[in-house]
């Protein structure tokens, strides 16, 4: 027999966990793009014959992805806004399917405008994904939904991680496997692909705040009827509708604190939003910094460089592929954790907290890179502690939150600065290592988390179980 709090919900709670599945496989994709080029970096340098000027390639090619990412990311706002959630994505496919195919063609200059290509569809899915969720999403579960996220995207780096274990470690310019990293990157085109489908055939609605915004009441309802029963899907479309009315309400108050262009007027100018006017500063400072905090923890600098940093703590090149994935397995379980605290503890507490956890991590990391000789047991068990502390906190929460207070274009610059920020963490970690040694630049990472729970502790506002009208409404009586 049914549990009668099940149909009493006016929701449906397995299609929305489909609808949301699906449009994460972006982030799945993004996440693959991510970790695809760490463990064969060797094998790529052979087949492409960089030789001596390996290293310089290596970390070139590194930086092109987040590069092209952030103006992916960029343009996925604008594009979201004109084109519609669903549609943006399924134009994302086609890139990330173009960008496949380009980057296995074995020639230096295809690889690094694949990697752009690739790197471009990465950043647009880094926006246009938490947006169709949180915005397809009931209030109730709107953060266990948008974790799907954080997990598709390890989900994606542990299988880069995997699929690049049956790679040669020598011999490579004579071991016909060697040639499997072409597999290996093409992966992500046939995900992409995949979502094209499910979008084209499948999932056909836009999302009903997208269709509000345009005017398009009835398609919205009819959106809405997707997930809602019909008496779920009026009391919804009336909430929405009154949230448009208080926003237009508090922009013709004209008062310093709360007036801004509601979604019933315009779409914000790039202008309000960087120079945080019209209400929009508390909203625009928390997306800047969430996306600023979770790329100096310096996550990417172990995800895009994990190989590297085990090699150094001894143990032959296989070793070092293995507890990469390794990484990237403890990386994918730790965001499982996420869904029954998310909503039970929310998002300010996970997020100063997670924080402080990394700071530690981080700081006991430095010692045992440069000053404890303790072998790669410790410094791996501090890694996989510190993937848990970002799992739980600023990897997941960073795109739930924003998803959750951003419209399309504010999520488009705040994302795009997230990507910028990979751009520097991956191009100077070889530097900084190098530099600073180990165990400083570590301790350059710590300070950051540090801060970040700090800042957080005191700056970041809850908004568990708030819809995102509500949530518009109440960030513009901050400063």
């Amino acid at each position: 027999m049914a549990d009668p709090l099940i149909l009493s919900k006016p929701y449906r709670e397995k299609t929305v966990w489909k609808m949301a599945f699906n449009a994460s496989w972006g982030s799945f994709v993004f996440g693959y793009t991510l970790g695809e080029f760490n463990s064969p970096q060797p094998n790529i340098a052979a087949t492409l014959g960089w030789g001596g000027d390996k290293d310089l390639y290596i970390t070139i090619m590194s930086a092109l992805m987040p590069l092209g990412a952030m103006f992916g990311a960029l343009l996925g706002g604008p594009l979201a806004s004109k084109a519609g959630r669903r549609q943006a994505i399924i134009y994302t496919d086609w890139i990330a399917i173009i960008g496949a195919g380009v980057i296995i063609i074995p020639f230096t200059p295809s690889f690094a405008i694949g990697r752009i290509i690739t790197g471009f569809a990465a950043g647009s899915f880094t926006t246009l994904c938490p947006l169709y969720i949180n915005e397809t999403a009931p209030p109730e579960i709107g953060g266990k939904l948008g974790s799907l996220v954080q997990l598709q995207v390890t989900l994606g780096i542990a299988v880069a991680y995997a699929l690049a274990l049956p790679l040669p470690t020598g011999d490579y310019n004579d071991h016909i496997f060697n040639y499997w990293w072409l597999c290996c990157f093409a992966f992500s085109g046939i995900i992409a692909f995949i979502q094209l489908l499910t979008f084209t055939f499948i999932y056909r609605q836009e999302t009903p705040h997208w269709l509000l915004e345009k005017g398009k009441r009835d398609e919205a309802f009819k959106s809405l009827m997707q997930v809602y029963t019909e008496d779920g899907a009026s009391n919804v479309l009336m909430t929405m509708e009154m949230g448009k009315k208080s926003a237009t309400e508090l922009s013709e108050t004209g008062s310093e604190k709360g007036s801004f262009h509601s979604r019933a007027e315009a779409e914000p100018t790039y202008q309000d939003l960087l120079f945080f006017r019209k209400g929009y500063s508390k909203m625009m400072r928390l997306g800047f910094m969430l996306n600023i905090l979770q790329q100096w923890s310096g996550i990417n600098a172990i995800l895009s460089y994990s190989t590297t940093i085990y090699s150094g703590f001894g143990g032959g090149k296989f070793l070092a592929r293995l507890l990469t994935f390794i990484t990237g397995l403890t990386n994918m379980v730790a965001t499982l954790l996420v869904f029954p605290l998310i909503d039970k503890f929310g998002r300010k507490v996970l997020l100063w907290t997670g924080n402080l956890g990394m700071a530690v991590c981080l700081f006991l990391m430095g010692l045992f890179s440069d000053y404890i000789d303790a072998g790669v047991g410790p410094p791996l068990a501090f890694i996989l502690i510190f993937l848990f502390f970002f799992e739980i906190s600023s990897g997941p929460l960073c795109w739930v939150y924003c998803g959750e207070i951003l419209a399309a274009k504010a999520m488009s610059l705040c994302v795009g600065t997230n990507w910028l920020c990979v751009f520097g963490v991956v191009f100077l970690f070889p530097i900084m290592s190098s530099g600073l040694g180990a165990s400083g630049t570590f301790f350059f990472y710590a300070a950051i988390c540090l801060f970040g729970a700090i800042y957080l502790m005191f700056d970041i506002v809850e908004t568990r179980g708030i819809s995102k009208p509500e949530i518009k409404v109440m960030l513009a009586k901050y400063r």
